[in-house]
């Protein structure tokens, strides 16, 4: 294609559009591809500022705040829930060898005692949860600078089973 414009003028006015059309496509194309590609910086500048900006670093400083304080929290009743337990047994020695037992003492206590063991078994699954999702973010690269213990907590505080 000949862009030269007197050319045009001399064979006529429909050549002389095509050449203009023709130009104006070009320049179109090249805005087009040079918009989009700064469309890539201004999204990723979006994503820089919504993933480490001030307002999602707080948000994710507080989010380990609040679960470092559950998982202390769920430890401390972890280990009300213990004692629960063996206050149970300590309360029932009294009456002695447990095959000796009245049949109303020995429900009361199996009664007790598995609701204090699945309250203990409750409690250590949801310990659990709170430990694995806090390590499952602190694992994130976009995360990890706002965790706010230098290690992270053992997934399984301890293993317990219903018998």
């Amino acid at each position: 294609m000949n862009w030269n414009y007197e050319k045009a003028v001399e064979k006529g006015p429909i050549s002389l559009f095509f050449k203009i059309f023709g130009a104006v496509i070009v320049i179109g194309i090249v805005i087009s591809a040079v918009g989009y590609g700064l469309g890539w910086f201004g999204e990723a500048a979006q994503v820089a500022q919504k993933e480490f900006g001030p307002q999602a670093a707080l948000q994710k400083y507080e989010w380990f705040i609040d679960q470092s304080n559950a998982i202390a929290k769920m430890d401390q009743d972890i280990a009300l829930y213990e004692k629960r337990v063996k206050d149970i047994d300590e309360r029932y020695k009294k009456y002695g060898e447990v095959a000796k037992w009245p049949i109303n003492i020995t429900t009361t206590y199996n009664h007790e005692t598995e609701t204090a063991k699945t309250d203990l078994l409750a409690v250590v699954s949801q310990r659990n949860n709170l430990v694995k999702e806090y390590n499952a973010a602190s694992d994130k690269f976009n995360w990890s600078l706002f965790r706010t213990k230098p290690d992270k907590p053992k997934e399984k505080f301890q293993e317990y089973s219903s018998n």
